[in-house]
Order: structure tokens, then sequence, then C-alpha cells
């Protein structure tokens, strides 16, 4: 059994040479508990040193500017501004990354106290780091008099800066998270009105123009659009909307006059932020020196695989809302549809309106989700097949189709350098078009993250349990925005590629199947939830995991495969399957042959549902599970019998010797970690522990092993990470919950260690461990309501 090991020294115990100096650290560096953190912060700065003005601005190196984020002056916030760091002694603070002080204000700064509208001659700049080194702020301290206790001063800025510039992080990971979010929320909004575009009325092609133009003016907050029509070197405009810079519809320029030329070249979309900062000479063209067009984003037409024209947005301004992808993407989209109409409009311009509504519903929103769906991965180990057929079939403008909510993906991600297929499998609520919004909202939410994962390194350093838990929760948290209008079933799995180790969770989706050695069976779901977008039950998060052997086939699906109106073989009536093993059936009696098992189900019975499947097949050059040889379990049989005996460095040489034999013996690696862990020498149980989880990371109990050691070797936060995998993994693990516990009572994290205490109280049947836990909760309690009434006194 796991021991604390408790201090030899009481924590609160201070002396009294140093109350003064750590009476001003906790009022300036402990958190406080309510109001703004960086108004609390220049406050308390400037009430415990006396101090005429003090702020915290963020620098934004591409302009040399500085943004105050929080300014006291005699005791008083003032607004926030900006000003610029090459008339301020900021810069001095910045070009140094380190502090500057400087008493000779006004002569080397003339304008500074000007700009901050405040008086001082006596300047000290701290500045704020990230992660990296990279300095994005500072702390300034403006004074009237001479600044008193300097010294102290910069050893608390020291101590201060670095929560300070957490704070700065984490806002700006804030802001840049409520950025995607916003262009998540630009995104539905988009389609939404593309979908009324598609489904709108037009008496001719021209009021077609018109509302694509209009619609696009208010999604992009372009002033002019224009349509046009690409003939040999001529751009002929036939719309255009907004504030018309003197152009006409049936004006017709050179194509080199406009900026346009490289586009019908490439057949791709151009666009820019400000042509002076492009390569292609654009301010020599008409469009810039007649009309002044400096911003533009314009998408090309395509005809039978040739540029027929261009949908365009155009602006004689720079700034303003930046051309982001989803933009791109939704004009893309506006000149697909736009391509079709004149299409029908060339082949027969009797044709005036759109063929039926609900078929371009139907096409439109198949050809938004078709790209959100397949498998695109990467890897030698894991083959994945989808196979999707959708209830409803339809036919627009010649091309047949089917829409439905059923959606598979699959993509290779890579998360703590070792490469991962992820999969989902997924049934939104409702038919048709109800069925594929959820569908298409789910795709293009999940591509996010994935596109998100591979390009961002924090999201790579994820475990396997953080990533799919915070997944999940983003799924479901936009879901849950439709208020249960739009629900989704699904599995959503993780295999690791060169292990073989599946991670997945279950909302309310049927169950995986494995197909191993000929037999079909069903893979126990420990841990199931709702579906996406209701409310999470209270119990805690966790993953379901399940070790793959190379040649073992992995089966799932929607509930489609077993909702099947099944032919009587004698009475000639019909009725729904009801039993969910019927489809293992399928599954041996096809051999694990996907299109297989589909023609056997339809030899069964009817679709009344969706159907979507998949297969995934796990093979590995590599072995897995590495063989125990003889030679390793005579060392392991001579290794224990020593240890019986006492003679505990016998028993290590033994069983050093039977790890150099063989470096991947996992009951020697395990004994290992044990051994150490007993010996106290912790960093050799983290090295066992780690080689262990490359070989099977599976090993639960070793997880809880490693937060141990990392524990007593004073990581405190590697521990918790392992010890948290432990508990998305096993939920009801009380030693580790308990352990848990105690690793945030040690972090100061009182509220954390007693909602973990707390669980574990409550399941606790054992009435000596259960008064154990009760003195540590209280003891946590006091610790905790002393830190707030200290806080709350100062």
């Amino acid at each position: 059994m796991f021991t604390e090991t408790r201090p030899s020294y009481n924590p609160y115990e201070i002396s009294r040479e140093s109350h003064e100096i750590l009476e001003s650290i906790s009022s300036l560096v402990l958190a406080p508990p309510s109001g703004d953190f960086f108004q609390t912060r220049v406050l308390r700065l400037a009430n415990v040193f006396h101090l005429s003005a003090v702020w915290i601005s963020e620098y934004k190196r591409e302009t040399s500017q500085f943004q105050t984020l929080a300014l006291v002056h005699l005791g008083e916030l003032s607004a926030t501004k900006s000003y610029n760091g090459n008339i301020a002694p900021c810069s001095e603070t910045i070009d140094s990354k380190t502090y500057y002080h400087t008493t000779d204000l006004e002569s080397r700064y003339p304008g500074f106290e000007s700009v901050l509208s405040i008086k001082g001659n006596h300047y000290l700049g701290y500045p704020l780091k990230s992660r990296s080194g990279e300095v994005i702020g500072i702390i300034g301290i403006l004074n009237r008099k001479h600044i008193s206790h300097l010294g102290r001063i910069i050893r608390i800025l020291e101590l201060l800066s670095i929560r300070t510039s957490q704070e700065l992080e984490r806002r700006k990971s804030d802001t840049y998270i409520s950025h995607a979010i916003e262009s998540v929320y630009a995104l539905s909004h988009s389609l939404k009105e593309i979908h009324r575009l598609t489904t709108s009325h037009f008496e001719s092609i021209e009021d077609l123009f018109s509302g694509y133009l209009k619609t696009g003016l208010q999604l992009f907050h372009f002033p002019v659009g224009i349509i046009s029509k690409i003939d040999q070197d001529k751009y002929k405009i036939l719309q255009i909307e907004g504030e018309t810079n003197h152009l006409k519809p049936g004006e017709s320029l050179r194509t080199v006059d406009t900026f346009f030329l490289k586009a019908i070249q490439s057949k791709k979309t151009v666009f820019s932020e400000d042509i002076f900062s492009s390569d292609e000479n654009l301010e020599k063209t008409l469009f810039f020196k007649e009309y002044g067009f400096l911003k533009f984003l314009e998408v090309p037409i395509i005809i039978d695989n040739k540029v027929q024209g261009s949908i365009g947005f155009f602006s004689t301004k720079v700034g303003g809302t930046p051309i982001e992808n989803h933009f791109i993407e939704v004009i893309e989209m506006m000149s697909k549809s736009i391509a079709h109409e004149i299409e029908k409009r060339e082949v027969a311009e009797e044709i005036k309106r759109i063929k039926l509504h609900q078929d371009g519903d139907y096409y439109l929103t198949s050809l938004l989700v078709k790209p959100l769906g397949g498998t695109a991965i990467e890897s030698s180990n894991v083959k994945i097949e989808f196979l999707t057929k959708q209830k409803k079939e339809f036919s627009f403008q010649g091309k047949q189709g089917e829409i439905g909510g059923d959606l598979s993906v699959a993509h290779t991600i890579s998360l703590r350098g070792k490469k991962h297929t992820v999969f989902i499998n997924a049934d939104a609520m409702g038919k048709s078009l109800q069925g594929a919004a959820g569908a298409l909202v789910l795709g293009a939410v999940f591509r996010s993250i994935i596109e998100r994962t591979k390009n961002r390194e924090e999201y790579q350093n994820r475990f396997p349990e953080q990533w799919l838990r915070e997944v999940f929760d983003e799924l479901n948290k936009t879901f849950e925005s439709f208020d249960y209008t739009m629900l989704v079933s699904l599995i959503l799995g993780l295999v690791e590629d060169e292990s073989g180790l599946l991670y997945f969770v279950n909302a309310e989706h049927p169950h995986l199947i494995l197909y191993r050695d000929g037999i079909a069976s069903f893979i126990k779901t420990k841990y199931s939830y709702l579906k996406i977008g209701a409310t999470l039950p209270q119990d805690r998060f966790a993953i379901n995991t399940f070790q793959l052997e190379s040649g073992d086939v992995l089966f799932g699906g929607s509930d489609g495969k077993d909702d099947i109106l099944v032919h009587g073989a004698c009475s000639g009536e019909h009725f729904l399957n009801t039993d969910e093993k019927l489809f293992l059936e399928h599954v041996r009696r096809r051999e694990g042959n996907l299109s297989g098992i589909v023609r056997s189900i339809q030899q069964t019975g009817d679709l009344t549902d969706d159907l979507s499947l998949f297969r995934l097949e796990f093979n590995s050059n590599s072995e897995i599970k590495p063989k125990t040889k003889q030679s390793d379990l005579d060392q392991i049989s001579k290794f224990k019998q020593e240890i019986r005996k006492g003679n505990l460095v016998a028993a290590q040489t033994l069983l050093e010797s039977a790890y150099e034999l063989n470096h991947r013996n996992l009951e020697v690696l395990q004994s290992l970690v044990k051994f150490r862990i007993a010996n106290q020498d912790y960093e050799q149980a983290v090295k066992y522990g780690e080689e262990y989880l490359s070989l099977k990371a599976d090993g639960n109990h070793i997880l809880l092993s490693l937060s141990f050691a990392y524990q007593k070797l004073g990581k405190i936060n590697k521990a918790i990470e392992y010890s948290e995998r432990l508990i998305l993994r096993e939920p009801q693990h009380l030693k580790n919950t308990t352990h848990l516990a105690v690793l945030y009572g040690k972090k100061g994290d009182f509220e954390k260690a007693k909602e973990f205490l707390n669980f574990v109280i409550e399941l606790t049947n054992d009435k000596n461990q259960l008064e154990k836990l009760e003195k540590y909760l209280t003891r946590i309690e006091h610790v905790h309501t002393k830190q707030k009434r200290k806080l709350l006194a100062e």
C-alpha cells in the first residue's frame, strides 16, 4: 500500500524577519477571490507600495503598440488605452527582456506622460514573457517620487510576472477560441443563407445573381460584389451590387486590367487583404488605378472544366473583417451553384426557375456533407472501409444522389509523438434534411477539431484519453446549443497505430463488433452516454479501452443494420427485426467482407433506415504482446525466491539481469517498477514504468505507480497527469481517486481535492478508511478556509 510522506516542518510557520515581504507577496501573487485579474493586481501593487501609477499592458509586436489591460492612477482605475512603444520607456523593457528603471524620464521620453495622461519622474517596467520566452507585455510603474523598496518590488514583480503572463496567455488563447467559435457560427449562418438561396425562387438569372451578391455582401462585409463572364481575354460584368464605383452591368474590361488573370490560368480562388502585399503587381491594373480596389476575393465559375466567369467581392479599403477559410469555402459553394445555373441557362434559356426546391435542397446539402465524410488515414497497420446507404434517394439535374443523417469519418492524427487513427460513425436524429443537417454540423465541427490537432502542437501533446474527452465535450456542447432539436448517436474511436490499443466512447450507438479467428462477438461497452446534444449524466466521464491483436477486424454501424423488415419464409408476413445478434451472423457468414455483409442484410429483408457500416482491420508487423522466454521465466522465478527469503540485493541483481536479457519483458518491467518504488529509487521507477507503457499502453496499474513515483520526485503536475489518465479509464478506482485528491491538495487546488475526496467518501464502506478520509477532508477544508480568510483580510 502506498503511504503519504508528511513534511517534517510546519508550512505555516513564518519567520518574523520575512513577515513583511511575505505579506506583500501573498497580497500580490495569490489569485484574487473575485474581480478582474489585472485590475486587482495593479490596485494591490499601487496600494502596497504607495505608487502613483501602475499598469499592465499587452505588447503587439506587429505594430509596436502597447494596449493597457488595467491602469490605476492615484488609487483610481482609469480607462484602457493604447500607446506607441517607440515613444515610451516600455520599449527598453521589451528590447532588454528584463526590468528597466529610469529616474530621467522627462528628458529621455518627453511625451510619454501626456500619452497616459499621468505624471511621474520615476519609471520601472518589468517584462511579461510567454512560455517560449517571448515578451508579450509589461508591468509598468510611474511614480512622482523616488521608488522606495526598489529591490523588493523587482523581486515581487519577478514572481508576479509569472502568474500574470499565464493569465495574459490564457486570455489570448480564450480570444483565439472565441474567434474560432464565432467562425463556426459564421459558417453555420452562411450555410443557412446558402440553403435559403438554393430554395428561393428567382424569376430570372439576373435576380439569382443579385440574390447571391446581396447575400455575399451581407455575410462577408465587402462594399462591392460582381458576377462576371469571361470571353477569351474579356471580363464582362453581368451583375454588380453595392457601391458600384461607376462600374455598370454590361461593361467589359480586358482580363489583364482586372485581378482575375491568375485565376483564369490556375482555375483556383484568388484573394488579397492588400494588393500592395501581393507579388502580382496588381497596383498596375485598372481595378486599382481607376476604381481603387485594394482588397478582394474572387472565385472562378467553372463549367465543363473551363472558367466561364467569376463571383467576387471587392473593397477600396484594407482591414475590416479578415478573409477566412470558411468565407472562401462558402463563396466557392456559391460559384458551384451559380455555375450550374449558368449551365442550365446556356443549355435551355426557356428554363427560368430552379427544378424542384426539395431536390435542390437535397443536392446542395449532400454536396456539403460529402467532403466531410470518408477516410483520410495514413497508416500501414490500420485499414478502414466505410459503406453508407442513405434511405432517401433523389435525382437533381440528372445526377442521382442520396441524403440522410449517417456519417462516417476517419483521419490520422499524431498524439504524444505516435500515430493514431481516429474514426466516427454517427447517426443524426431525423429524416432527410433534418438528419443531414445534423451530419453536416457534426462533420464541420469534427473537421475543425482534426485540423486544429494537426496544426497546433499543444493539442498533439494531449494523451489519447484527454483528447477524446475534449473532443466529446466540444461536440456535445455544440449540439446542446440546438436545445434538443438535433441529437446524434455515435461511436468515437481512437486506435494507436503501433500497439493496436483502442480507446472509444459510445453515445447511445450500437455496440462495436470484434471479428477474430472466424468468430464475431460484441465488444463490451463499460461506459456509455446519452446522445450528443443531450445533457451528460452526473457520473464521471470515462473512456472504454480494448486491445486489438494483429489480424483483428472491428465492425460498427448505425442501427439501420439491425432495423430490417424481415420477410416471413412461410407466413408471407413482414416483421421488424429486434435481434441485434442477427448482425453477428451476417459478419460470420460473410467472413468479415463488408460488401458481402450488406448483401446478406438485403437478402434478409428491406432497409427501414439509413445504413452506415465501417470495417477497421488491424495488422501489425511488430509483436504486440512481447513473448516471455524460458530464460526470462527462470530469472523471474529465482527473483521471487530471493524476495521470499528476504535477500533484496540478490533479488535486485537477478531482476536487472533479466532486464538485460530482454528489455521487452512486461513482467520484469512491472517488477522493476514495484522494486524501485519500494527502494525509493523513483527516477528508475519512472524509467521502467514509461518503458512498460510504450509496450503495453493499457497497463492501468502502471499509470498509478508512475503517478506515485512522480509525486515522490516532487513533480506534482506530472503525477496529476498520469492519475487523471487512469481516472478517465477507471472512474471508480477509489485508490487512484484518493491519490488524486492528495495530489490536488499538495498543489493547493483545494476545491478539486475536496471534490475527489467527497466522491471517495460516498463510495467507501471500510470504516477505518472512511475515518481517515474524513479527517483528511476536514484538514483540507480547514486549510482552505484559513487561506480564504487571509485573502479577505488583505
